[in-house]
């Protein structure tokens, strides 16, 4: 029994460095290689002070902050990473642009957002419910069941949601998302487009590596309409 607790408490501890160490590097402005080795090099550092006896909320403290020791790293990057970070975000934002823009052409829901009309918030719905199926919607999504966002899609979209469409999407984002962390507010709308009515919805999802935006829209039966990821 005692080795089993030791060994749940080890597991806990590590998951506790990661997250830490990961909070760290996800709020570093440089590239994906960089971050890696920051990582690693956190990751080292720690071990060595736990090895030597150190409690990890004692590392904590002497450290600082996720926020202190992002900083300090940003300050001490070389210019060379700084630019190589500035193009390969340029790089992903005009790959964004490409391919968000296709996937809402094919979504028919480009249209919807870029230009809508906006309307009373439909009360057949109430904002719990609709959060509760954008939050539906994410973890299907996050899962990769497409067969079950399929079945309560619209037409115009039903047979374009697919494993394919979507991790083009993703990978134009980040290569690495890392599991999902927590849910934001969601924040809904209605509104009219060429005689339709739908509901907009916008929402912050933490992932260990990455933040995203969601822009989900449904229809007057809260069915999925469209989707847009930044």
């Amino acid at each position: 029994m005692n080795a089993e607790k030791n060994e749940k408490n080890t597991l806990r501890r590590g998951d506790n460095e990661h997250k830490y160490v990961n909070d760290i590097v996800r709020r570093i402005k440089c590239t994906e290689a960089k971050r890696k080795e920051i990582r690693n090099q956190l990751l080292s550092d720690i071990a060595m002070r736990r090895e030597e006896g150190e409690a990890f909320e004692q590392i904590v403290e002497s450290m600082g902050s996720a926020q202190e020791i992002a900083e300090a790293f940003c300050q001490d990057l070389s210019d060379a990473d700084k630019k190589a970070y500035r193009r390969k975000r340029l790089g992903i934002i005009l790959g964004v642009v490409g391919v968000v823009l296709l996937l809402l052409l094919s979504l028919a829901a480009y249209i919807w957002w870029l230009f809508p009309a906006p309307a009373e918030l439909s009360e057949d719905f109430t904002q719990e419910e609709i959060s509760a199926e954008v939050q539906r919607v994410i973890k299907l999504l996050d899962q990769d069941d497409f067969e079950a966002l399929q079945e309560t899609s619209t037409d115009e979209i039903r047979a374009v949601m697919t494993q394919e469409t979507i991790d083009k999407v993703r990978q134009s984002i980040s290569s690495d998302w890392g599991s999902r962390q927590s849910f934001g507010h969601v924040y809904a709308q209605g509104a009219k487009q060429r005689g339709k009515y739908i509901i907009v919805t916008q929402t912050d999802v933490i992932y260990e590596n990455i933040s995203v935006v969601y822009t989900i829209s449904f229809d007057r039966e809260l069915r999925l309409a469209g989707i847009y990821m930044r």
